[in-house]
């Protein structure tokens, strides 16, 4: 949600579970999609993705554990405990029930849509590197 892909997206069902399983986290490069995202987030990001259930981040602390990780650091951590957490973004939500969607970069052309499916021959290298 942060940088707006999933790490293991996919249409198929058995292709997602496998990649689930299998593969790497991969971030997308910064540059080429003009996004930002910290170290410490693709930190927190493969700790909590960690295929080995008994090395997870929160695996040995529970919630503690995730929430002592630099990526909250700039969180009060008794002001979230308390619930008097202020959130640094609310959505403006009208009051008829709309939703306000300016903070969604919206894909609209051809190829944008295209380009977020994966083409048949990455998928074919991906079902032979997993075998």
């Amino acid at each position: 949600m942060l940088i707006g892909v999933t790490p293991f997206y996919n249409r198929e069902r058995k292709l997602l579970l496998l990649k689930i399983r299998q593969s790497k986290v991969v971030f997308p490069d910064k540059r080429k999609y003009k996004i930002e995202y910290s170290d410490e987030f693709v930190d927190i990001v493969l700790k909590l993705l960690n295929k080995d259930k008994d090395q997870r981040l929160g695996s040995k602390n529970d919630w503690e554990e995730i929430i002592a990780h630099p990526f909250f650091a700039d969180i009060d951590k008794e002001l979230l405990l308390s619930g008097k957490f202020k959130p640094p973004l609310v959505p403006d939500v009208s009051e008829t029930g709309g939703f306000d969607n300016k903070y969604f970069a919206a894909k609209s052309t051809a190829q944008d849509l295209a380009e977020t499916v994966l083409p048949q021959a990455n998928l074919d290298k991906l079902q032979k590197n997993s075998n």
